[in-house]
């Protein structure tokens, strides 16, 4: 509840910073504001849970993927500077509303009520209409803005139709109150399922993930990272929270939808990325990919699911963080993000080819990464449930995803470079932050065991 508190504040400071003469401390004042909040938030991990006025509860669950949020912001300020510091875009506006979607994030891994879960998603996904378009000379950003904000309006009244209809089962917006009257009738089982339809639009799950491809490619390339980082531990996390707060055990039509869910997005995802030649719609596929490997715990709710689904949460952010702060780069230097732009920068630039086959690798889950581990906990979850089936889809996913993987590989390391380089002289913030992720990356894959304790304690 502070650390909404607290961002929000620091939100409303940067939007009027321009106008009260704070323009140039801004910018450290969010870093060591976020600092600030993100220790404070990790020194109450293991505080007794609080109830705020029935809406919000502070506990170890909404602490450890708040802090996770937070830091994920918190390394996006850092990355994605030199974007503001060419002057092409309002440094306090875009600040602002980034804070805001970041309160709207917290809000959504912290509700017990469903009008906050409402405020949570509109908080959070408001902003980043904005965002999208924020490139107003570039048709394909201002294409981006409109269908990310008509696709989202269609999810949010879905959402809004299922709460509805779960009101009127129920009597009842306390998800507690919910969980205890839900009564086996059709009206509530339709309601369910209209809100998990609507979670299934913001994680990208196909069939609801048309709008991930013209988003992502269209909206600037720093601004995609943080939709599909942020925005998608926020939404994972606030899908399980809603089904964790409803059930003890998932029913089982539910349970048939999410497990046809996870096999159409893994292999679409995986299918529709290896076709793509250009590596920012690639990763907006893969992204899609990802999230079908994360839905495969949704059949069951256990401690090692919830545990498993942070800790790959964890290493996807990290990863994902990663690779677009590099394709931006790419960008800026070479117009675009082909695959045949990525052609030598093994030589240019060492130091982010190495980043980006580490990112690479721990999306694709392979060993010594993250995403190798978290796929590994991830399929042990879902075979111990008896599905095995659907991890030998997911497998096959896998190697789907490890063709497409190594194109880009193959052209940083196999390619020479016809254009100029990405060198940057400077040893910049954003080149050490760069070199902390990666090297998290390899240290959640090879010692995972803090974050599945921390996993374990939510």
């Amino acid at each position: 509840m502070n650390a909404i508190i607290l961002i929000s504040v620091l939100g409303i400071l940067t939007m009027m910073s321009e106008f009260i003469g704070l323009k140039k401390l801004i910018y450290p004042l969010i870093l060591i504001s976020l600092v600030g909040i993100l220790g404070y938030n990790i020194c109450s991990f293991w505080n007794n849970p609080e109830m705020h006025y029935g809406m919000l509860n502070h506990n170890n669950y909404s602490i450890a993927f708040g802090s996770l949020l937070i830091t994920v912001v918190l390394f996006w300020f850092i990355l994605t500077r030199s974007a503001y510091s060419e002057g092409a875009f309002n440094q306090g506006d875009h600040y602002a509303l980034i804070l805001f979607s970041t309160v709207g994030g917290l809000i959504l891994v912290s509700f017990t009520n469903m009008s906050m879960l409402f405020l949570g998603v509109e908080i959070l996904s408001i902003p980043l209409y904005i965002l999208a378009g924020s490139r107003k000379k570039d048709l394909r950003s201002v294409e981006s803005s409109i269908k990310y904000f008509m696709l989202g309006s269609f999810a949010t009244g879905i959402m809004l139709l299922g709460m509805a209809l779960i009101y009127g089962s129920t009597g009842s917006f306390d998800f507690a109150t919910i969980a205890q009257k839900a009564p086996a009738d059709t009206m509530f089982f339709v309601g369910i399922t209209l809100l998990s339809i609507a979670f299934a639009f913001k994680v990208s799950a196909v069939p609801f993930h048309f709008w991930v491809p013209d988003v992502y490619g269209g909206a600037p390339t720093f601004i995609t990272a943080f939709m599909s980082t942020f925005v998608k531990v926020a939404a994972f996390g606030a899908f399980y929270l809603m089904l964790d707060s409803t059930f003890d055990s998932i029913p089982h039509y539910l349970g048939n939808m999410f497990v046809g869910l996870s096999a159409a997005t893994i292999i679409v995802g995986n299918l529709a990325a290896s076709y793509q030649s250009n590596v920012k719609r690639m990763l907006a596929f893969s992204g899609v990919a990802q999230a079908g490997y994360m839905l495969m715990i949704f059949p069951t709710l256990t401690l090692e699911g919830k545990s498993s689904l942070f800790v790959y949460l964890a290493g996807y952010a990290a990863s994902n963080l990663i690779a677009m702060y590099i394709v931006g780069e790419v960008e800026k230097s070479k117009g675009d993000a082909s695959i045949e732009n990525f052609a030598g920068l093994s030589k240019s630039n060492p130091l982010q080819a190495f980043a980006m086959i580490v990112a690479l690798l721990s999306l694709a889950g392979i060993p010594p990464a993250a995403g190798f581990f978290g796929k590994f906990f991830l399929f042990t979850e879902v075979i111990n449930d008896g599905k095995m089936y659907l991890v030998l889809i997911a497998i096959l996913g896998s190697l789907i995803s490890v063709y497409y993987y190594f194109k880009t590989i193959i052209s940083m390391y196999g390619g020479e470079s016809q254009h100029t380089s990405t060198s940057n002289d400077s040893f910049s913030l954003a080149t050490v932050i760069l070199i902390i992720l990666s090297v998290l990356v390899i240290l959640i894959g090879t010692l995972p065991d803090m974050l599945v304790q921390i996993g374990m304690k939510i």
